[in-house]
């Protein structure tokens, strides 16, 4: 469903991407159903992207079966999986319940997601 391999490179590429981590330095989990990957951010760069397990430490995570991440990263939305946050308030997707842990970067996480649906749903006529 989503291109691992292509991430860490597109989200490096990605200037709006990149003005929302300055700064930052942090651990994201990804789980999208049984594949789990961490993305490590330090100091407004994407450090690492790998795979990892389910129980792997992160400040911040977003989780969820893989029927709700492809609805989160469907080209067109549903109502309320547009954002990661609501999709967590009205859906199955799953994020920190202690909102400190990511609010001053919350741009991010939605670039984030953006980033992963323009992946995972790629323009045709395109380059990838």
């Amino acid at each position: 469903m989503i291109p691992w391999n292509n991430l860490k490179s597109t989200l490096e590429q990605d200037p709006e991407f990149r003005y929302t981590i300055r700064h930052w330095t942090a651990s994201l989990r990804l789980s999208v159903g049984d594949t789990h990957h961490a993305i490590r951010f330090e100091d407004g760069a994407v450090a690492a992207l790998e795979p990892c397990e389910a129980d792997t430490p992160s400040d911040v995570f977003l989780a969820g079966p893989e029927e709700e991440w492809r609805e989160l990263l469907r080209e067109v939305p549903r109502p309320f999986y547009q954002d990661p946050f609501f999709a967590s308030v009205h859906h199955g997707i799953e994020m920190n319940h202690d909102q400190l842990a990511y609010a001053a970067y919350y741009p991010a996480l939605r670039r984030l997601v953006q980033v992963m649906r323009d992946v995972t749903n790629p323009t045709e006529g395109a380059s990838a």
